[in-house]
């Protein structure tokens, strides 16, 4: 037995799988706020990020309900169903993926049993995920705002400059669909109150993370600005 199949930072792919995968498919380029497919829409590709980020959005109003980067797999269980779009998948900036057509993608699967068992580890790692945001919900939306701006800045979609500030590419209106929020004034609270206390700054369509220490400790609850 491989004893690699029980590594916990199991990689999706392998060099010689993303190899395979490269000979498989062809790039494509989204800019930002450019959808790569929407939701229920019928599945029969899927994508590998090469650059860039996109973000999973879901509902009415909608939601953020995830972000995917460099070497992760979006749409591949759309097409392992044979069932609509569970999400749009949005560009969060520039982003180059790597389309899979569903025939190819099914086969390499097949043929790469190593891979299938990545997958399967991820999809429940993202549901796992899923199920912890679910329980945060309930929330106050301070730490609910805060938990996803650590996130998305922990994630490297941020530009940072030389004071070591983080910025982030969100309007207003992606602020509350990262955590679904109905009212939009809500946020705006919120993010007003961050301000006042230093901890962001805001811009034309971005928000700049100016204290990551403090919004963190608002993120786990030791901190409000309330």
């Amino acid at each position: 037995m491989d004893d690699r199949l029980h590594e916990p930072t199991m990689p999706l792919l392998t060099q010689d799988e993303a190899a395979v995968l490269e000979g498989m498919g062809h790039i494509i380029h989204r800019s930002a706020g450019h959808p790569f497919f929407l939701e229920g829409e019928q599945g029969d590709f899927a994508l590998l990020i090469r650059k860039g980020h996109v973000k999973a959005v879901r509902g009415t109003p909608p939601r953020i309900v995830d972000v995917r980067g460099p070497g992760e797999i979006v749409g591949e269980m759309a097409v392992i169903r044979r069932q609509p779009r569970l999400a749009s998948i949005i560009a969060f900036n520039d982003v180059e993926a790597l389309y899979l057509p569903g025939a190819a993608w099914l086969r390499f699967l097949y043929e790469h049993p190593r891979a299938m068992h990545a997958l399967l580890a991820m999809t429940d790692e993202l549901a796992g995920r899923a199920m912890i945001r679910s329980v945060e919900s309930e929330l106050a939306i301070e730490q609910q705002l805060a938990k996803r701006l650590v996130e998305l800045a922990e994630h490297g979609l941020g530009e940072v400059d030389e004071q070591q500030r983080i910025a982030l590419r969100l309007g207003q209106q992606d602020l509350a669909a990262l955590i679904g929020a109905r009212k939009l004034d809500s946020v705006k609270k919120v993010i007003a109150r961050f301000r006042a206390a230093g901890i962001v700054a805001t811009g034309r369509q971005a928000i700049v993370i100016a204290d990551l220490d403090s919004l963190r400790q608002v993120a786990d609850g030791n901190l409000t600005v309330s």
